[in-house]
C-alpha cells in the first residue's frame, strides 16, 4: 500500500497510547497467573494482539470490555498448541521458553520479517536444559519440559531473550537464576520486564550481573502505563501529548534528552510539548544502544535542528524490522541528507528542510511514521511505500495524524 502524506505542520494535542512494551509484559504475566487478571489496553496493535492470541491458544480465557480486558488463566494448561505470533518478536521470544516450561509441544508459526530474525540464543540454550526446538521455515516446533532453571547466557543479545527466560520462571513459580556473561544490551527493557512481574508477585533481585527470580504469578488488576516509543513521533513534530509518565524506565524516553541538545525545550506543565527556544549544540553525539526504536525519529529531527550529528552504537540496528541502518540512512538521503556511513557509526548534518520523494519503509513501522513526520518538514509531500507496516505497533496512526492536521489518503 502506498501513501501520500502532504506537507502540512501539525498542530494539537493528543493522548498517549497504550505502551507496547508494558502491554506484551502484562499480557504474559496475567496469562500465567493464579487468579484472574484486568488490564486496561487502549492500542490493540497487531503486535499486541499476537501476544493475545498466543495466550488465547494455551487455553487462557479473553474477555473485552472497551479498553479493558479479563484474563482467566485455565486450570490447566493446553497440551498442545498451534501459534500465530504474527511479526511480532516480543511475542515470539516470550512465548518460546513459556512453552518449554509447561511442557507443551507446539507448532509456532512467524511471519515476513520475523522469520529472518535470529533465535540462536534459545535453540544454543534450550536444548540444555531439556526442551526440544527445531525450525522449517517459517515453522518453529518445540517440546519437552524445561528443567534446571539456571541459565548462563551473554548480555549483549537482545533483552527480549533475558525477559522470556524470566517470564518463564514466573508462570511455573520456578526459582531461577540468571547469569549474564558480557554487559548487558537494552538494559532498560530487562527493568521493564522486572517491574512488572513484581506488580505480578514474582520476587527478583539483580547482583554482579545476575538475576534471580522467585515466586509465582498472581492476578492484578493493572493499568498498562503509556507508550514513549510512539509519542516521540507527534513530540518531534511539536505536538502536545498527554498521559506520559514522566519517570517511567522506558529506554525510548531518553530520546528527550537529544530534543533539549537540538534547542527543544518541553512548554507544557502537566504534559509534554516541545519548541524550539535555543540553538542546537555545535555537535550532537546520539547512543542508539538503549533507544533503537527511536533512531529513525530522532535523525529526523536532528536534520531539521541540528548541525553536526554523529549515531553511534548502531550495530543491533540491522536486527529490528528491518535493517534499519539501511532503511534510516536510505530515508536520509532520499529526503535530501548527504550521510556518511562506518561499520559502528553514521554521521550527517541538518539541512532545515527536506525533500519532496519517496521512501520505502521496507515494512518497518518506525521507518513508516518517520516518514509521515519528515512530511511536516518538507517542500511538498512524500510518499510512503508499505505504508500500513504501521498497524504492528500504532494501529491509528494515520487516523490520529490527520486529526492533527497532517493530510494523508492511499493512493
Amino acid at each position: 500500500m502506498i501513501r501520500l502524506v502532504e506537507n502540512k505542520k501539525l498542530k494539537g494535542e493528543i493522548p498517549g497510547i497504550t505502551s507496547k512494551s508494558y502491554a506484551h509484559r502484562a499480557i504474559f504475566c496475567a496469562g500465567l497467573a493464579k487468579g484472574n487478571s484486568i488490564l486496561e489496553i487502549d492500542n490493540l496493535s497487531k503486535d499486541i494482539e499476537a501476544s493475545l492470541n498466543s495466550m488465547e491458544a494455551l487455553g487462557v480465557k479473553l474477555e473485552r470490555d472497551g479498553n479493558k480486558f479479563l484474563i482467566s488463566p485455565p486450570e490447566e494448561f493446553n497440551k498442545r498448541a498451534r501459534i500465530d505470533v504474527g511479526e511480532s518478536g516480543t511475542t515470539l521470544r516470550f512465548i518460546l521458553p513459556i512453552l518449554g516450561a509447561l511442557g507443551i509441544e507446539a507448532e509456532v508459526i512467524r511471519r515476513g520479517s520475523l522469520v529472518g530474525r535470529t533465535n540462536s540464543v534459545y535453540f544454543d540454550l534450550l536444548p540444555k536444559h531439556g526442551v526440544s526446538i527445531r525450525e522449517d521455515k517459517e515453522k518453529i516446533f518445540i517440546s519437552g519440559k524445561l528443567k534446571n532453571y539456571n541459565f548462563e547466557l551473554p548480555g549483549n543479545i537482545s533483552s527480549q531473550f533475558i525477559s522470556g527466560l524470566m517470564l518463564a520462571s514466573g508462570g511455573v513459580g520456578e526459582v531461577c537464576e540468571i547469569k549474564l556473561t558480557t554487559e548487558r544490551e537494552s538494559k532498560p527493557y530487562i527493568d521493564m520486564t522486572i517491574e512488572v512481574m513484581e506488580k505480578f508477585g514474582v520476587k527478583l533481585e539483580e547482583s554482579n550481573n545476575a538475576y534471580s527470580c522467585s515466586g509465582s504469578f498472581i492476578g492484578q488488576d493493572y493499568l498498562v502505563e503509556k507508550d514513549w516509543s510512539n509519542a516521540i513521533f507527534f513530540l518531534a513534530s511539536g505536538v502536545e501529548v498527554k498521559g506520559l509518565d514522566k519517570d517511567s524506565i522506558q529506554g525510548d524516553r531518553e530520546a528527550i534528552k537529544y530534543f533539549n541538545e537540538l534547542g527543544l525545550e518541553n512548554i507544557s506543565n502537566n504534559s509534554y510539548k516541545f519548541i524550539k527556544k535555543n540553538e542546537s549544540k555545535v555537535k550532537i553525539i546520539i547512543d542508539a544502544k538503549n533507544i533503537p526504536d527511536t533512531i529513525p525519529i530522532l535523525s529526523v529531527l536532528c536534520g531539521i535542528y541540528g548541525n553536526e550529528i554523529e549515531v553511534v552504537n548502531i550495530e543491533r540496528l540491522k536486527l529490528k524490522e528491518s535493517d534499519r541502518i539501511k532503511s534510516t540512512v536510505e530515508m536520509l538521503e532520499r529526503l535530501g541528507i548527504r550521510v556518511s556511513l562506518k561499520e559502528e557509526s553514521f554521521s550527517f548534518n541538518g539541512i532545515g528542510e527536506f525533500n519532496s520523494c519517496e521512501i520505502d519503509s521496507y515494512n518497518d513501522h518506525r521507518i513508516a511514521m518517520t516518514a509521515a513526520i519528515a512530511a511536516g518538514f518538507a517542500k511538498g509531500p512524500i510518499k510512503i511505500l508499505d505504508s500500513e507496516c504501521v498497524e504492528k505497533s500504532y494501529k491509528d496512526f494515520y487516523k490520529d495524524l490527520e486529526s492533527l492536521g497532517g493530510e494523508n489518503h492511499v493512493l
